[in-house]
């Protein structure tokens, strides 16, 4: 559980404690009040009908003001009072001692625990002492006299009342400790479980990449008949081996629970618009589309981490899944309803991905059916690979339709926001004008450029340069980001290849550091990312840190030159 929804629950559980508390003892002094004054006894009637007015108060300031401060230390000082005055003076119904032996249940659950227990022995203290006072001296007026066996009851059912109330406590201490223990320890087995494949995974493709990268050269090569064969079974079994990496890290990271809950102010439309820049690439033809409706506010208050997971997946599904030669995607944001500081969102997804549709199943005459749509949800989002995303959108309380056809596939979820007040809606939102770089790109040829590979592997570098050699001459090695600064000062190079994960200075902080160097001259060095990290966030961390471009191992050797010939022009 989040340390701040922990926190969150555990003054709510206070304040529904304090009410309640509120609430009995109003009763109690209450009735005690209302029957003294009905038999005319203004002794007690006048302060005990006081008292209820007090605790009534209580319990209406609580009730508007959650984060009152002080509330609990008044109300044990006027709880203590009313007890006290029990045992003082009795009641009008003769069952006061009764009353003042609930003391501990009162003070354990509104105080805690270890002081709760304190007060509880100091107060029978007081008590003990009160009635010495009473009995034997007489020194407070109109005060009522125990006998024996009253002070024997009293005692027995105070105690009895503390440890039964000590008891119940320390129970259900215990048992909420083991259940948060059982849980820190599921998530601290997760994540390791998690942080284990991951690195497995990192060093899978690595050597993958260098295995696909050798095998594509030989392709090159003058072979015969069985050699080709021989290699082409190697090619489509390492590439069955990439997919079961793929695969395996997907299953992992199914513990959707981790997706930080912090709510922020953030953007939505460059949200979802940066989402999509990470699936624009020039290996496919792409056409996306994202309108929001003029009533939307430009700045939301929410999970924006949970909605870019969200997007990215469904993204991911569509495009994966979709054969057409052009893939189209259009993205509607509408509002749905606005609730006192809320704002529900209706978010509309349609992609010309066909869905396969087992006619088998779903019968001749019935397959594009609205109801029989529905109620086969479960088998579309098992076909394209979404369960995940139902569960994310699902934990909130919303849902996810999916409405498939002959020519399109639509997706239909809702998501709600808190308002920002000091936002504006977009429709009062001027498009930002261009302005002109503060650097000059200059086109360069590739066979001209000078290029700096910063790679700690030594093999990597090897297969690399293999991959490039044809195409570019000048290559200069780095092997981490501290010596690719020190370079980077001395030489000017035209384009960087930037592995991530290195040691003594990894590829995110050698970039930031460039990129401090460059506000200072005016110019920009393209940085294309290279690295085993083959997910669509792990892309946006490299585009995030100042990188322009990524690659994930392993990886054809065209595709990466088409990237540099692109940065270079």
């Amino acid at each position: 559980m989040d340390n701040k929804d922990k926190v969150d629950d555990e003054e709510q559980n206070s304040l529904l404690i304090n009410n309640l508390i509120n609430f009995f003892l109003f009763c109690i002094v209450f009735i005690e009040g209302m029957i003294s004054l009905r038999n005319e006894n203004n002794f007690y009637a006048f302060p005990l009908l006081t008292l209820s007015l007090v605790f009534a108060f209580h319990f209406v300031y609580l009730t508007r003001n959650s984060k009152a401060r002080g509330m609990q230390n008044s109300l044990f000082f006027f709880s203590s009072i009313t007890f006290l005055y029990f045992v003082v003076f009795g009641s009008s119904t003769g069952i006061d001692i009764i009353w003042s032996a609930l003391f501990p249940p009162f003070i354990i659950s509104l105080m805690g625990m270890k002081r709760g227990s304190f007060l509880s022995m100091l107060f029978l203290t007081i008590i003990a002492a009160v009635v010495l006072l009473v009995n034997e001296f007489g020194i407070i007026a109109y005060s009522k006299q125990y006998t024996l066996v009253e002070k024997v009851v009293f005692l027995a059912f105070y105690l009895i009342f503390f440890i039964t109330t000590y008891a119940i406590h320390y129970t259900y201490t215990e048992i909420i400790l083991r259940k948060e223990r059982r849980v820190l320890d599921s998530q601290n087995f997760n994540k390791t479980q998690e942080e284990l494949i991951s690195k497995l995974s990192h060093q899978i493709r690595t050597p993958l990449s260098n295995i696909t990268g050798i095998i594509d050269i030989l392709e090159k090569t003058n072979l015969s008949d069985d050699q080709r064969d021989y290699i082409n079974t190697i090619h489509a079994s390492s590439n069955n081996l990439v997919n079961v990496v793929n695969n395996m890290v997907a299953a992992s990271t199914t513990n959707f629970n981790q997706i930080p809950t912090e709510e922020v102010s953030f953007n939505l439309y460059s949200t979802i618009n940066n989402t999509i820049k990470l699936f624009q690439d020039d290996q496919e033809k792409k056409k996306f589309s994202l309108s929001l409706s003029a009533d939307i506010p430009n700045n939301l208050i929410g999970n924006s981490i949970k909605i870019k997971q969200v997007f990215l997946n469904l993204l991911n599904s569509l495009l994966k899944y979709n054969k057409s030669e052009l893939k189209t995607i259009t993205i509607e944001v509408t509002r749905k309803e606005l609730l006192p500081d809320k704002i529900t969102l209706a978010f509309r997804i349609i992609s010309n991905t066909v869905v396969p549709i087992p006619k088998s199943e779903l019968g001749e005459n019935a397959i594009h059916s609205s109801d029989v749509i529905h109620l086969n949800r479960s088998k579309y989002i098992n076909l394209l690979d979404l369960g995940i995303t139902q569960k994310i959108i699902e934990m909130d309380g919303n849902s996810i339709e999916i409405i498939p056809d002959s020519v399109n596939t639509t997706i239909e979820f809702s998501a709600t926001f808190k308002e920002n007040k000091k936002s504006q809606s977009i429709e009062s939102i001027k498009p930002p004008t261009k302005q002109s770089e503060n650097y000059f790109k200059p086109v360069v040829d590739i066979a001209d450029a000078n290029i700096l590979l910063v790679e700690d592997n030594f093999s990597n570098q090897q297969i690399i340069i293999l991959y490039i050699k044809d195409e570019v001459k000048k290559i200069e090695v780095a092997f981490n980001g501290k010596e690719a600064l020190d370079k980077f000062g001395k030489v000017k190079y035209d384009l960087i290849l930037m592995d991530v994960q290195m040691p003594i200075m990894d590829g995110f902080k050698a970039t930031e550091k460039i990129r401090q160097i460059e506000k200072s001259t005016g110019t920009h060095t393209p940085i294309i990312a290279v690295t085993a990290n083959a997910f669509p966030e792990d892309k946006e961390k490299c585009l995030a840190s100042g990188m322009d471009d990524y690659i994930s191992k392993p990886f054809q050797p065209e595709d990466l030159i088409r990237k540099i010939k692109k940065h270079l022009s």
